[in-house]
Formats: structure tokens, sequence, C-alpha cells
């Protein structure tokens, strides 16, 4: 049986280097060739293991979603001509023409800016509001460093009842046998765990950066919209939860509908992208099952695959509703609401109950919970 090699951290400094460098170099056909040696360097990080699972399966997710990113700009985008940062100085030369320091500084921003936040491609029609200009910098950090303790409270909340609900163990019930009442509330639990550790990561962050001058409180718009807008699984991918990958799923979806020749803006060419998007999510995802289980098999790739299905249902349901005469009032919210947490609690087993079988909620395998301890504490 094949033994899998210990990661070694400095893997991710080879691939920062060959991710960072081909944004800084100056246009030319063959920048993408940089690509090349990112392709080994993959496959060998994949064949790694950290010794845990739960840190096999991060860093197969985190790799893949790096990779993807360093797909749309070296190979797709030629990004030194096409993207632009909105906040620059007046007399500023264009970037390809400027100095390599320059350069760099220019393509390290890039890199740190997943969602495009400062730059022409931000997405703002579905991201959050940016706090608004002029926003104190004491203000700020006060109100991101309350919200990461909310958020850590809501995480640790979260993991007391992982580590108390038997149907996150390994020998536990299977989240189809206990009923649509417990197999909504697992499904919730992991959907809030998970968005509540990205947020209160993502606001620690945001508080260290702006304390200590290195951006701007309008530079941080919130990770994830209000769960209010998620009245439709389109909404819910496209709006409410987090948008970073946004970009390169939807830049190699329009490069896939470009490569068919289909009309931009035509429903064929929309579906190309939406498959494209969740196709590639699937396919990250799974690759980080692939890393933490060593085989093939997989429940996040037919997760993320029928999440595509159902928007598509979903669109042609909302087009015969307008074809009818319907308008969408608070009774059609309310419907879009109770229709998406009925397909989330439908699915999220398929992708979830394998990793829980795998150890990824084990006791063991849980982050250390003040709450859980003071829970242990009670019962004594």
């Amino acid at each position: 049986m094949f033994t899998p090699y210990p990661f070694n951290p400095a893997l991710w400094v080879a691939l920062f280097v060959l991710y960072v460098l081909p944004l800084a170099v100056k246009p030319s056909p063959y920048r993408r060739l940089f690509f090349l040696p990112i392709i080994p360097l993959t496959v060998y990080a994949l064949l790694c293991t950290t010794g845990t699972f739960r840190g096999d399966y991060s860093i197969g997710n985190v790799w893949l979603s790096y990779c993807c990113f360093a797909s749309d700009y070296i190979l797709i985008t030629d990004v030194q001509r096409e993207l632009r940062q909105v906040r620059v100085e007046p007399d500023s030369v264009p970037i390809e023409n400027a100095s390599l320091l320059r350069r760099l500084r220019w393509a390290l921003d890039l890199f740190t800016s997943p969602r495009g936040i400062g730059w022409a491609h931000e997405p703002t029609n579905v991201l959050p509001p940016h706090p608004p200009p002029g926003t104190g910098r004491a203000r700020f950090v006060a109100h991101r460093l309350l919200r990461t303790l909310q958020y850590w409270v809501v995480l640790d909340l979260c993991n007391l009842h992982m580590s108390t609900n038997n149907m996150f163990r390994v020998d536990g019930p299977d989240w189809t046998a206990v009923g649509w009442g417990w197999r909504t509330v697992a499904g919730a639990v992991y959907l809030v765990a998970g968005s509540s550790g990205i947020m209160m990561l993502a606001s620690l962050l945001s508080a260290v950066s702006v304390a200590c001058g290195l951006s701007n409180p309008e530079d941080w718009p919130p990770l994830f919209a209000s769960p209010l807008e998620a009245w439709t699984i389109r909404r819910f991918w496209g709006r409410a939860w987090h948008q970073i990958m946004r970009r390169f799923l939807s830049t190699h979806g329009k490069f896939l509908a470009r490569q068919m020749r289909l009309r931009p803006g035509s429903n064929a060419s929309a579906y190309v992208q939406l498959y494209t998007a969740f196709v590639m999510s699937g396919w990250i995802h799974h690759q980080g099952e692939v890393m933490a289980f060593r085989h093939w098999r997989s429940g996040a790739f037919m997760f993320f695959l029928l999440q595509a299905v159902a928007i598509t249902l979903e669109d042609f349901l909302i087009f015969l509703a307008k074809r009818a005469g319907l308008r969408a009032g608070s009774a059609a919210r309310l419907a879009g609401y109770a229709w998406t947490c009925t397909w989330l609690a439908w699915s999220i087993p398929m992708w979830q109950v394998p990793l829980v079988r795998g150890g990824l909620y084990d006791k063991d395998a849980m982050p250390v919970s003040v709450l859980l301890g003071l829970w242990q504490e009670i019962g004594k």
C-alpha cells in the first residue's frame, strides 16, 4: 500500500512563488509556461499527508482553490492588460510598463484580493456593501474585534453541538435515518459552523490589517451576506454564501462558453457557466476528500453538481410562474426560503456523511471548545 509523504509547509512557499511571480512578469505569450511546474507540485502535494484527516481535507481544498486562481490569472487572463486597480495615482504608468518592484506589489495586491475588492472586476452587485468612506479606523477595529468574538461564540456553540451529537460520530446514525428535523439541524449546524469560522478569521484579519495601516475600513465588506438573501438556491450560493471563488469560477465558465462559440448573454452560455462553476466547486472539494480518504470516491462532486440541477429547476419554475402572471411577493419569498432549506437539508448529507464517517468531526479532531470544557465541568 502507498505510504503518503509528510506534508512539508515549504510546499506553500513554492506554490506562492509559482503563483505570484507570473503575475509580476511583463505580458508575454510565454507567460503561460509558468503554470507547468504548478501541475507536478500539485500532484506531489496531494500525495502528502499532515497526519490528520482534518488537516489533509483542508489542505486539499485550499490548494486546489489556489491552483484554479492560478489557472485563471496565468492561463486565461492577461492580467496586466485586463485587470485594473480602482485607486491608482492619476499619473501612474500602465502596470506593464512599471518597475519590477511596482509590478510585484501589484501582483501581491491581486493575490490578496480573491473577491476583487479595490479592483474594477469586483462583483459589486452581489457582494455585501462596503463600510462607508470615512469610517474611523478605531471604530472599525473595535467593531470587527467585537464581531470576531461573536463569531467565536457561535462557532464554539456549534463545536459543542457537534461534540455531543452522535450524528457527528464516526459510528453514529446516518443523517438520512433520523428524520427531517434532526437532519435539518445537522445541516444547519454544519453551515453555521463553516460560515462562522470563516467570518471569525476574516473579521480578525480585517481588524489587524486596518489597525496596522495596511488597508482602509472600506476595503473590507463582510464576507457573507445576510441569510435573508437566500430565498432561492441560486441566491444562496451566489449572494448569501462567501464569494471567494466567484472570480475563477466565472472566468473558466465564460472561457468554456467562448470556446463553444455560444452567444454571450444567451441561455446556453449562462447554463454552461453555471454548470462549469459547480463542477469546478465539486472537483475542488473532491480533491480535498481524495487527499483525506486516499481513494477517489466522493460525496462532494455529486452534491455540487446537484446544486446546478436544482438552480436549473427553480429557474424553470420561476419562468413558468412569471408566464402565468404570478408576482413575487412575501408569500413567494417564504415559499422560496422553505424550498432552499428543504433542498439543503436533503442534499447536504450526501456530502457530509462520508466526511463524518472519515472522522472529520470526531472528538479528537474537533478544535478545543471552551464551552465544551465548561459543559464537562458542570456535568461532573
